[in-house]
């Protein structure tokens, strides 16, 4: 803190984040004090707040927030998994997540590596198989987004549903401490 004298009296309190000044009337007889803030922040301040906002919008739950701002906060990228669920035929229900890009978009593998979510550019549409750019093969398409109720082609029935959601902070992170 910082105090300002003027005419034998303090005028101003200064601190890092703001403080008060006082203000005497036209008499002169009686003074108010009014706050003073600074509206400066520090890089370490903004890149904190850009990551709590980006954090907040995809979560309400703060360990997950707390996790996000972390990746945010070293450059990492925020993970997202493409949950398949509905009543395909065969089976290729399950949780996909990113691995590697096909036609200029995102390419998702299922965990046991059995199906794939891929963009057919030609076609423009989204695509579920065993391999990655069977046109010719079954499938299930959905025009549009990833996100939707895929529809069966060729020997495939039943109508997939895919969603993306927020990938979970690991079972052993735990929010720093204060």
């Amino acid at each position: 803190m910082t105090l300002v004298k003027a005419g034998g009296g303090v005028v101003d309190i200064r601190g890092q984040l703001g403080g008060v000044y006082f203000h005497r009337d036209k008499s002169g007889l009686h003074s108010s004090s009014m706050p003073r803030t600074v509206r400066r922040r520090s890089a370490a301040q903004s890149l904190q707040r850009k990551a709590f906002v980006a954090a907040r919008a995809l979560s309400t739950d703060n360990r997950t927030v707390s996790y996000l701002m972390y990746r945010y906060m070293n450059g990492l990228p925020f993970l997202f998994d493409a949950i398949v669920t509905g009543n395909p035929d065969p089976d290729c229900k399950g949780t996909y997540v990113v691995n590697g890009t096909h036609d200029g978009e995102d390419l998702w593998e299922r965990s046991d590596s059995a199906f794939f979510i891929w963009y057919y550019s030609a076609g423009a549409r989204w695509c579920i198989s065993p391999f990655p750019g069977a046109t010719g093969l079954s499938r299930w398409y959905h025009i549009g987004g990833i996100e939707g109720i895929y529809s069966p082609y060729h020997l495939y029935t039943g109508n997939p549903v895919v969603s993306i959601e927020l990938r979970p902070p690991p079972i052993d992170y735990q929010i720093p401490k204060l």
